[in-house]
């Protein structure tokens, strides 16, 4: 059984609590779905084992790409995790499961990337009595290769900005073969590719009026924000249900992850901050362009496109577009000229004297 179909009858009351009682399940996969779909099957009264490629470091590039807190949490709640291990041979007989041969994984990726290597004497066997498939997935990209799609050096040949194939013209490639992404970035993409298409059938300029998007990079946290309070679980034998076990936040904690939260923006268009008293004035990110290089680091840096560089009396020097600032701080923190300022964030200040007032 593949894992997503098993969690979807399972989020659909197709298989109900105690289906798996009595029974050993074994999970092939290292990611956070592998470890939803074990720890759906412990609640579902079976014993359960994770076997990945992987190992238990995650530091390393060959690490398990599971969330901590998951394999925290399955190892809390009994289930058993095997490390560097790969899927030889599935045993059965009498069309029923039995076990899987497992060789050791010596190696995941290598310079070119994802290829595993396994040693062939040391070889372990894994028994039980369901086997759930949840490994990674990707597009069949062996046709660009075929019809003449990849550069040179093996990338895919097109314009980031139109989706236009720079080695055929009237191919436009987007979505999940260009890059692996969310859904929506996927379905963005393809309305991209639309218009392409509509201005390459009639003639049209391909660029004129289109801005180029920066790469998504990771939300941006400041230097000064710490890591989210820490979310306590209840003892494993007291969570195996369905139902939400983390223990609420304190008063403290609480407060903390608002600070986290409360910058939602783009400021001059949201105001929450000034409706529920949080700031005095609204935050706003100043330019000295007398001091600013423009070296266009600052635009690099926003995640939200706010930071923008452009000509002014015949030199290059940063902007903000207010529609578009969440005051975030990113570019303030980036600048190496130090030409951006944060003026009017009263936050640290306001949040001080609300948690004064609570604890008081």
């Amino acid at each position: 059984m593949y894992g997503q179909t098993f969690l979807y009858e399972v989020s659909h009351g197709n298989i109900q609590h105690g289906y798996f009682r009595g029974k050993k399940i074994i999970v092939i996969g290292g990611g956070n779905v592998a470890f939803d779909v074990a720890r759906t099957a412990c609640r579902l009264g079976a014993e359960t084992s994770v076997v990945c490629l992987e190992c238990s470091d995650k530091s390393s590039r060959d690490g398990i790409p599971a969330d901590e807190d998951e394999i925290k949490g399955a190892w809390e709640e009994g289930i058993r995790i095997i490390y560097s291990r790969g899927v030889r041979k599935i045993v059965g007989q009498g069309g029923k499961f039995q076990k899987i041969e497992c060789p050791l994984c010596t190696q995941v990726f290598d310079e070119k990337g994802f290829n595993p290597q396994f040693d062939p004497t040391d070889v372990t066997a894994v028994e039980g009595d369901v086997l759930m498939i949840t490994v990674g997935q990707g597009p069949d990209r062996s046709f660009l290769q075929q019809e003449g799609l990849l550069s040179e050096k093996g990338g895919l040949a097109v314009d980031p900005l139109t989706l236009q194939s720079s080695n055929k013209e009237w191919v436009f490639l987007g979505g999940d073969i260009r890059r692996i992404g969310f859904m929506v970035e996927a379905m963005h993409e393809g309305l991209v590719a639309a218009e392409s298409i509509e201005r390459y059938l009639r003639g049209l300029d391909m660029k004129a009026g289109r801005k180029r998007q920066f790469e998504a990079q990771d939300i941006p946290y400041r230097r000064v924000y710490k890591h989210e309070p820490e979310v306590v679980w209840i003892p494993p034998e007291k969570r195996l249900h369905f139902q939400l076990f983390e223990r609420g936040f304190s008063l403290k904690e609480a407060i903390e992850e608002a600070r986290r939260c409360a910058r939602c923006g783009p400021c001059v268009s949201c105001k929450a901050c000034l409706a529920v008293d949080v700031q005095d004035t609204l935050p706003t990110v100043e330019v000295n362009e007398d001091v600013c290089s423009g070296c266009g680091i600052c635009a690099s840096t926003c995640y939200y496109g706010a930071a923008e560089s452009r000509y002014k009396e015949g030199r290059m020097i940063s902007s903000t577009d207010v529609f578009r600032c969440k005051a975030c701080g990113m570019c303030v923190v980036a600048c190496p000229s130090h030409a951006r300022r944060m003026h009017g964030d009263t936050m640290e200040q306001k949040i001080k004297q609300v948690y004064a007032g609570l604890t008081a």
